[in-house]
């Protein structure tokens, strides 16, 4: 499966997606690990993907929305090969999984970042870091509801990337002006903000996130000025799983937050509080994505 293996290449290297992206992009490779399988039963077709779902994991290991959707592969994977009794079959059922779980995710995506575009009020001031298609789709999403609002973006620039650049990009191809701030400007800046919207890579159930640097020095600024800071990030984010429980210093480039810094954190179910967040499980992320293939 070569087309697989250069997918998984390019997802390990990326560094110019956010993870909700990339996420997408790990679904579609478990698609299409399916679709270029040679395997001549189910068991050993189910090996194989076995096997994908593990490099998938490996690739981003700070990205548990990637462990997390293909864990649920997997899952539902055990369910369906004692059934097939062919292979043909069971890849037709493999496919109908995958295809189940991409459409959860962009509807989560959507349904989150609607919930989020809540938090926006009328002629504020938008304060934001590193990059996030939830950010930006939730901007989106609030300025076609009519609210007027100003966007501020820190540089976040890593690896000699500026990733608040690539979030002012993407919001003016929506007609969003932003005002692209140095990460050595923040705290002046950051006076002028009413809110602080951020996305996450990942959320722990025992009080962090990880998000780009300078996403911590942001958020601790914002504290000392009373001004409330939300998070906009799907289910599939928060780590249920305990995989970064050991987790002692992030990879470069990004922060490690602590959630009492957090006033909310808005998803496709709800706008949760911090100390709400801690008894989620994998049915919570999944709940009505169960594939039921013909």
């Amino acid at each position: 499966m070569v087309s697989v293996r250069k997918s998984l290449n390019n997802l390990k290297k990326d560094g110019a997606h956010g993870a909700g992206w990339l996420t997408g992009q790990a679904i579609e490779i478990i698609k299409l690990a399916v679709s270029e399988s040679k395997a001549r039963s189910p068991v050993k077709l189910a090996e194989e993907l076995n096997n994908v779902v593990d490099e998938l994991i490996k690739a981003r290991p700070g990205m548990v929305s990637i462990a997390n959707y293909a864990t649920r592969f997997r899952e539902e994977l055990k369910i369906f090969v004692a059934q097939s009794k062919t292979t043909e079959v069971f890849k037709k059922k493999c496919t109908t999984i995958a295809t189940s779980l991409i459409k959860h995710h962009e509807k989560s995506s959507l349904v989150e970042a609607r919930n989020a575009a809540k938090i926006i009020l009328n002629r504020s001031i938008v304060m934001t870091c590193s990059y996030s298609s939830a950010v930006c789709r939730t901007l989106e999403l609030a300025k076609k509801k009519g609210t007027d609002f100003k966007v501020l973006v820190v540089e976040s620039k890593s690896n000699g990337i500026s990733y608040g650049n690539m979030t002012a990009s993407n919001l003016k191809r929506s007609k969003i002006s932003a005002q692209l701030v140095p990460d050595d400007h923040i705290r002046w800046h950051a006076s002028r903000a009413d809110v602080v919207l951020l996305g996450a890579d990942t959320i722990s159930l025992h009080g962090w996130m990880l998000n780009g640097t300078p996403s911590f020095e942001l958020v601790r600024i914002a504290g000392r000025r009373n001004i409330p800071v939300y998070v906009v990030c799907g289910l599939s984010k928060f780590d249920v799983q305990g995989m970064l429980t050991g987790l002692r210093e992030p990879e470069p480039g990004f922060d490690i937050i602590p959630l009492d810094l957090v006033t909310g954190i808005a998803t496709e179910s709800a706008v949760f509080k911090p100390d709400d967040i801690h008894s989620l499980t994998m049915e919570d992320i999944f709940r009505s994505t169960r594939a039921r293939p013909d």
